[in-house]
């Protein structure tokens, strides 16, 4: 029997992390912070890389955002095979025009779809962002 059809119990998991390959890690941490209030909460330096676990205030518990800078140079330009970090916003407009003016660069302006406000952003190190405003 295909496995799509058997019906099998899933084990419990939970969404733990998103993690992104960084060139330069300060600047990076320096933009996830100042833009968006994320702060370090863990933090690994090993022979090849070094890697800081970030968490929003009240979120510390994840689902998290890690930066990895490996120490031997290799590319960590962003390819094409991912979709964007989403956050969802309370003020999406105060969030856009935040990211911004710490260094990130507009894909889309804010608009509207069915209720839902949207603007897609990448950071300085190249990864997209979507940034969501629910309905009230």
């Amino acid at each position: 029997m295909p496995l799509h059809t058997r019906r099998m119990t899933a084990p419990y998991v939970r969404l733990g992390f998103f993690k992104l390959n960084v060139a330069d890690m300060e600047p990076a941490l320096a933009f996830w912070r100042d833009a968006f209030g994320f702060s370090v909460t863990m933090s690994f330096d090993q022979p090849d890389f070094s890697e800081h676990v970030l968490s929003l205030p009240g979120q510390e518990g994840g689902p998290n955002l890690m930066l990895v800078a490996y120490k031997d140079g290799r590319d960590a330009v962003p390819g094409s095979g991912h979709g964007p970090v989403g956050l969802i916003c309370n003020d999406l407009t105060a969030a856009y025009e935040r990211a911004t003016s710490f260094g990130a660069t507009t894909l889309t302006r804010p608009f509207e779809a069915e209720g839902v406000k949207i603007a897609l952003l990448l950071s300085p190190q190249g990864h997209e962002i979507e940034l969501i405003q629910l309905p009230a």
